[in-house]
This record gives structure tokens, C-alpha cells and sequence, in this order.
């Protein structure tokens, strides 16, 4: 039976999609079903995509007046295309968002369902808001295919957008740990045809208070290698948001550069991490304080660790600025990237300082003078 955990009070209903918007739209297995609580309240809709943890499905709200949502499903069990997400998992994703509700560049929580299965391997469902018909990934890919490079206007708004939903994380106390473009939903809006960036993708989020008391960090060592900051690489249990900062600096340069791979790609894991040094440097690495502290780590790690350490100490420059010229990236631009990209994670730009820089301040004319505006 399928219990509804955390649900929002009732809101305006939502401008209704047309049925020819199906973008986004993946193409796989049949559906699973869905437990009668979940299936009685939402109408399914296009399948939207899926992750490790389970599936999304695009569905309306039967009670809200047909109000679009997005329907997360947690598979229960462990198969060829799932990993088994557990009720403490379920439970952290769950306050994650709630803990970051209302802001409007965060996906907006809407209710949380846990199918209790008599075998204990029952899946779990989180609702949210439709926030749009693709992730960032799709929408790079596509701008791509079309010839469409992004300028940088347009990178300035939506890192700007995914700067302050990170601040707003960070302010709530969690960290999001997964930053990557397939966790960033891209939307348009009708009237002014400007697109909207979401951050969503809470499955390996944590609040500092949870991180402290379980002291395992195995999910952020297991993220998306191009995204992980090196602090991480490292195997540091001593890390902040600042590990988001770095993934955003990530996108950032992946959507300037446009060709459709992380910035920092690379087939192996040990081949990331040197192609990092050698664009950000390594000096950032060797002054970090944290370096020295790393010695505490679990023996399992401490090996992997001296490796990296050594590699850290070959003494690349960076050549970061070689590769945003001022015809591609503004001065300005370019103090958000670096400040990003900052290797040493006690240096490296939050969300609230990389937001006061003056390359996201406007300029407004009025009274035949001009004004800078935050």
C-alpha cells in the first residue's frame, strides 16, 4: 500500500502544455505500474527520462485541475537498468527538497509516496512541479545539431539562474553533490521565449548535520568524474558547497566551449583528474591546507590518495585563459570562470560571492545617466 508522506497545499492551477510540445520524450522498456495512490492521482504522461535510481514520467495532477508534475520513480529493487534506492535514500532526496521548497530556480517538491511492500523491496515516488520538457544535457545536444552555439549573454542568464538555485541550496544546508547538466531541467517560457534553468536531480544530496553523524562520503566519490571537484578526487571528507561551485564552473565552460562533452572528459577516472591540473594548474592543489589533512583517511583511500598527490606536485600552469580568450569570454565572464574553477577549494567562489561579480550586474540608463544594477 502506498502512503503519501509530504504533499503541498493546494496552488493556482498551472497553464495547461499543448499536446504537440513533446520534447524531451525517451523511448524504452515498458513502463512499470504504478501503486493505486500514485496511479489514481496521476494521469502518465511522456516518459521524461531516467537516471540510475528509476525513472521520470511526465503526468497531470488529477486533483489540481490537470496541473502538469513530474513523477519520480525510486526502484525498490536492484535490476539491469536500476540501482536499488533504499528508504534512508528516499528519505534524504524527500528533505532535500523540502528543505529547498520555494525557490524558484530549484525543482518545487509537491508530495512523496512509499510503496510498502511486504517483501521490503517496494518503489518510492517523488512528485515535483513539471519544470520542463528536457535536461541541459538534451538542450546543449540540440543547440549543437543545430548550429547554435551559445553566446555569452546567454550563458551569463543561465549561469546566473543555476548560480542562485545553488545559493539557496547552499543557504538551506544542503549540498547538492551531483551537479551535472543531466540534473539541470531547461524550459521556455511562452512570452518571453527566454529559457528557464532548474536545478533537480537531489538523489545524492546531503545536509551537512546528516553528513557529520554518518561520516560516509561514498557518494560523492562515486559521482560523474568530468564534475567532481579535485578536493574530491582526493578522497577530502573536508568539503563544503564549494564541490557545487566547482561542477557550475564546470558548465559554465562546457556550455562556452560547445561541443557537446564535459569539459573535462576523458575515458578514465586517473586521465580526468590529470587533464584538470593541467588546465586549472596544480598550484591551487599544493597550497591547500587540506592536503596535509588527507593523511587521516581510511587506508583503502590514503594509497590512491598519495598517487594523486604526487601527480599534483608535477607543477602544470594553468592554461585556462588560453582557452577563454577575450573573443570568447569577457574579462568579467572569465573572473567568474577562474573563480570557479579554482582548484583550491578555500579559495574557489560560492554561489553568493560568484553572484556579486560585476559580469552579472546590468546596465540601466536612466536620467541620462547610468547605473549599475545587482
Amino acid at each position: 500500500m502506498a502512503s503519501a508522506i509530504v504533499e503541498e497545499k493546494d496552488e493556482p492551477p498551472e497553464e495547461k502544455e499543448p499536446p504537440e510540445a513533446k520534447m524531451g520524450q525517451v523511448a524504452d522498456a515498458p513502463p512499470c505500474a504504478w501503486p493505486p495512490a500514485v496511479a489514481e492521482r496521476y494521469e502518465r504522461l511522456e516518459k521524461l527520462g531516467q537516471g540510475m535510481f528509476g525513472d521520470v514520467y511526465k503526468a497531470r495532477d488529477r486533483r489540481r485541475s490537470g496541473q502538469l508534475v513530474a513523477v519520480k520513480r525510486l526502484s525498490g529493487r536492484t535490476d539491469d537498468r536500476f540501482v536499488h534506492t533504499g528508504p534512508l535514500d528516499f528519505a534524504r532526496q524527500a528533505m532535500s527538497l523540502a528543505a529547498c521548497r520555494g525557490y524558484p530556480h530549484v525543482v518545487r517538491l509537491v508530495a512523496t509516496y512509499a510503496d510498502a511492500s511486504s517483501r521490503g523491496d517496494g518503489d518510492s515516488f517523488v512528485v515535483t512541479k513539471y519544470a520542463g520538457p528536457m535536461n541541459l544535457r538534451k538542450y546543449m545536444m540540440e543547440r549543437r545539431a543545430q548550429s547554435q552555439p551559445f553566446l555569452e549573454g546567454e550563458v551569463r542568464r543561465a549561469m546566473r539562474q543555476l548560480l542562485s538555485g545553488a545559493k539557496h541550496v547552499h543557504k538551506a544546508g544542503i549540498v547538492h553533490r551531483d551537479l551535472v547538466p543531466e540534473n539541470v531541467i531547461v524550459d521556455q517560457r511562452r512570452r518571453s521565449a527566454k529559457m528557464v534553468y532548474k536545478i533537480g536531480g537531489f538523489g545524492m544530496s546531503e545536509s551537512a548535520a546528516a553528513r557529520e553523524g554518518r561520516g560516509d562520503d561514498s557518494a560523492l566519490l562515486a559521482s560523474f568524474g568530468p564534475y567532481r571537484a579535485p578536493e574530491a578526487f582526493l578522497g577530502s571528507r573536508d568539503y563544503d558547497g564549494r564541490v557545487d561551485t566547482w561542477a557550475l564552473g564546470c558548465i559554465m565552460a562546457e556550455l562556452l566551449v560547445g561541443d557537446g562533452k564535459p569539459f573535462f572528459y576523458a575515458e578514465l577516472e586517473s586521465e580526468v583528474f590529470v587533464k584538470m591540473q593541467r588546465v586549472v594548474g596544480t598550484k591551487g592543489i599544493t597550497e591547500w591546507p587540506g592536503l596535509q589533512r588527507l593523511v587521516g583517511t581510511r587506508e583503502r583511500e590514503l594509497a590512491q590518495a598519495a598517487v594523486r598527490r604526487e601527480q599534483a606536485s608535477g607543477g602544470y600552469t594553468s592554461c585556462l585563459g588560453k582557452l577563454f580568450p577575450a573573443e570568447k569570454l569577457s574579462e568579467a565572464g572569465f573572473e567568474v570562470l577562474s573563480g570557479l574553477l579554482e582548484a583550491n577549494p578555500e579559495r574557489r567562489l560560492t554561489a553568493a560571492a560568484a553572484l556579486r561579480k560585476p559580469w552579472f550586474r546590468r546596465q540601466s540608463r536612466f536620467f541620462g545617466g547610468c547605473c549599475v544594477v545587482p
